[in-house]
């Protein structure tokens, strides 16, 4: 059986779940891991990958057909180029990028190269999300008129991200609400606005909003409206607080996207995200985030179509951007082509 052999690019959090992952698909084999902080490397490569400081080190000395990007938001044009203009598949985190020269810079590469690439948007592989669009699709609601998504984080879970003075709920929560949206209605972003709401997480990060609500016309006509918080307090019960909703003109379809596949409360009714640590009979992880990698590594396999696009990608990162300007401007912004 060939095995899609790969390369992670970011030994952080995030990196350390796409090990785990790879680890578990018997089509994977994980033979290198890359982050500036060497060790950090070393570590998460084991016995049976190797460790390296740099991607050009990486693409010069190890086999890999592939490259999952796994750095920060702002950090992904320089190894996703890089690994490109080597010739390998790219999965990268979500989302695309942060700023209008890096998303262009990414499409040209990504046009240039002609090899397989995906941004990891996970939730279009949740069983429940998967419902909500076939309902959709199928016209059980008939024309779609408002879709509602909300997706808000607990503060304890936000003042752990290292770089959080880089990035807000906007790149790191409202990605997930705004790509879903597209995906399931099939649909793109006309214009948003946006306002945001600071207090707590200013408090730790300078002039990050602890929450934005987005209000934004699709191209159908269709309205949708976005909402991320990520100051939830530590007693929160459920964790994360993520639901959708879609109301047509003959039903509505809507679904809780949470608990996860398993969540323990302790003392303190707190709960406890354990998505990644489910394990299934076959003995792999049996979540929504580990189906989206097991998604990757079969269609580079099996030379079959990725998505989203990297043009679709390329569409939330520029609404993103957009509700950026609207928060700024107090106006309604395009997210332009």
């Amino acid at each position: 059986m060939r095995r899609l052999k790969v390369g992670i690019i970011g030994a952080g959090v995030m990196g350390r779940h796409y090990a785990k992952a790879l680890r578990e698909y018997e089509r994977a084999q994980l033979v290198a891991v890359c982050d500036l902080n060497h060790q950090a490397a070393r570590t998460l490569a084991g016995e049976e990958a190797e460790g390296f400081a740099s991607v050009g080190e990486m693409l010069g000395s190890a086999e890999i057909d592939a490259a999952v990007v796994a750095t920060p938001d702002f950090a992904h044009r320089e190894p996703v180029t890089a690994c490109l203009q080597a010739g390998k598949a790219i999965l990268c985190e979500k989302p695309l990028a942060t700023t209008e020269e890096d998303i262009a810079a990414i499409v040209e590469a990504v046009e240039g190269a002609g090899c397989p690439f995906m941004v990891n948007f996970g939730n279009r592989h949740r069983p429940s999300a998967l419902k909500l669009r076939e309902a959709v699709q199928e016209g059980r609601v008939g024309t779609p008129q408002y879709v509602y998504v909300r997706l808000n984080e607990r503060l304890g879970k936000t003042l752990t991200i290292p770089w959080l003075a880089r990035t807000s709920p906007v790149w790191f929560l409202m990605s997930h609400c705004a790509d879903l949206v597209c995906w399931l209605l099939g649909d793109e972003f006309a214009e948003v606005t946006a306002r945001a709401a600071y207090g707590a997480v200013a408090q730790h990060a300078p002039g990050v909003p602890d929450l934005c609500v987005c209000l934004a016309p699709m191209r159908s006509g269709c309205r949708a409206v976005l909402e991320t918080a990520w100051n939830l307090p530590e007693g929160f019960a459920p964790n994360i607080d993520f639901f959708a909703q879609v109301i047509g003109d003959a039903g509505v379809v809507q679904a809780d996207l949470v608990p996860h596949d398993l969540n323990v409360y302790d003392s303190r009714a707190a709960s406890v995200d354990h998505t990644f640590d489910v394990t299934g009979p076959r003995g792999y992880g049996a979540g929504w985030w580990q189906e989206s990698v097991r998604y990757f590594v079969d269609a580079v396999l099996d030379g079959k179509p990725l998505r989203p696009t990297v043009h679709e990608a390329a569409h939330i990162s520029r609404t993103l951007l957009a509700v950026e300007r609207a928060i700024a401007s107090g106006q309604s912004e395009n997210p332009g082509v």
